[in-house]
């Protein structure tokens, strides 16, 4: 159908349906936070992944005290003089030796809610399939009405060069010829409506894709779709299996609440006075040790923090369920509607030849002086409306199958 697209305006490479719904996908603006989904998560990953590395804290601290130790007696040979200003420098490093498994936890989390995030993304990226698919197959259906107009505009001129021959023959009337020039314009005038709107869709459609479509040839999809064993294959399944997922992650989150942490810490410092308090001087001086920490805070709310988990997944699986049910009740009815829309076209194919044929039969009856022009005109309109009719119902079983592959997602 290259000629059609010439007729509306220049020829173009084809354009296939698949492709055209690859590009919206890639060219939709949303699909930019994909990216961004995916930086985001590395940048928590890499602040998390440091939480191994030493910690190092720095303070100082000056300060006055209205009483200092004081020796309850004296000492012969010794003076303790403890001042009242004191003065500190401290740096201390903290290295992490266990964490109870937080440092994976936590890692575990921020990838689970980056899938989710993703798969949310998958799911609004899938809804412009439909737009696209309604475009595209309405630019198919009006390039096969175009080729109809076509066939019966050609078919109309050699009804008036009969009409014309038998006006000079005087065996035919002027209203005759006027008749067939009024239907040619009538049919001139569909065609030039239908390209309009041709070049409006192609327009929208261009500007879902990206892609300049002007002139473009559109080429008829395959209609395939698996109904022997159907399997649903939707966007929104992966989005509850990332949720079922994270709630497993938050689940095993609480676990790591439970356990003790270990630190091996280093302080070093300068301070008047130093560890030895009785002495009235700057000195340095360092310690080394381990700490232990051990909350057992968690246990007083593990048992609701569970709870509230298991409420979040079972939420999940009834949506997940109810999703489920729902999607395939419609794809019940929809593989109906296609048995039904393919029924119909098949049945189109015999009305068209008997149409046709009493097309054929009324041209040469016309010819025999046997039926006014008026009657080849009704038939040449019933022909061309069974050849109208055929193409919207072989479009509507295309849109039928397709939404079907969209409804079970593939």
């Amino acid at each position: 159908m290259v000629w059609i697209s010439a007729v509306c305006g220049g020829v173009y490479g084809q354009v296939t349906l698949d492709e055209c719904l690859e590009a919206a996908r890639n060219h939709y603006p949303l699909i930019q936070e994909r990216d961004l989904i995916r930086e985001v998560e590395q940048y928590d990953l890499k602040r998390i992944g440091k939480g191994w590395l030493p910690q190092l804290n720095v303070s100082a601290k000056a300060q006055y005290q209205s009483e200092v130790v004081e020796m309850p007696f004296e000492i012969p040979g010794y003076e303790f003089d403890l001042p009242h200003d004191q003065y500190s420098v401290v740096g201390e490093l903290n290295q992490t030796v266990w964490d109870g498994g937080s440092n994976a936890s936590q890692k575990s989390k921020v990838r689970a809610e980056a899938e989710v995030q993703h798969r949310q993304l998958d799911v609004s990226l899938y809804a412009i399939r439909q737009q696209v698919q309604n475009l595209f197959l309405g630019v198919l259906l009006m390039d096969k009405q175009i080729a109809q107009n076509e066939i019966v505009i050609k078919s109309l001129n050699r009804s008036l060069e009969e009409a014309r021959v038998g006006l000079e023959q005087g065996v035919s009337y002027q209203s005759d010829v006027d008749q067939v020039r009024v239907r040619i314009l009538d049919y001139q005038q569909k065609k030039d409506a239908l390209c309009a709107d041709r070049k409006t869709y192609v327009a929208m459609l261009g500007k879902l894709t990206g892609k300049d479509l002007d002139g473009a040839q559109f080429s008829e999809p395959e209609v395939t779709v698996e109904t022997d064993s159907i399997r649903l294959a939707r966007p929104e399944m992966g989005l509850y299996q990332a949720q079922l997922r994270q709630t497993e992650v938050q689940r095993k989150e609480l676990q790591t609440y439970l356990y003790p942490k270990l630190n091996l810490s280093f302080q070093g410092g300068l301070g008047r006075p130093g560890l030895n308090m009785l002495k009235n001087e700057f000195e340095p001086y360092y310690t080394v040790g381990l700490k232990l920490q051990w909350n057992i805070g968690a246990l007083y709310s593990r048992k609701e923090d569970l709870r509230k988990v298991k409420a979040q997944e079972r939420r999940v699986k009834i949506e997940q369920e109810t999703f489920v049910s729902n999607t395939m009740l419609e794809a019940t009815e929809q593989m109906n509607a296609v048995d039904k829309a393919e029924r119909i076209w098949k049945q189109d194919r015999e009305i068209i030849r008997l149409r046709e044929s009493l097309r054929q039969a009324g041209e040469e009856q016309y010819r025999q002086g046997v039926i006014r022009m008026t009657e080849l005109m009704d038939r040449i309109d019933d022909e061309f409306d069974a050849r109208v009719a055929e193409s919207i119902h072989q479009v509507q079983f295309i849109m039928a199958v397709y939404d079907l592959r969209n409804t079970l997602g593939q």
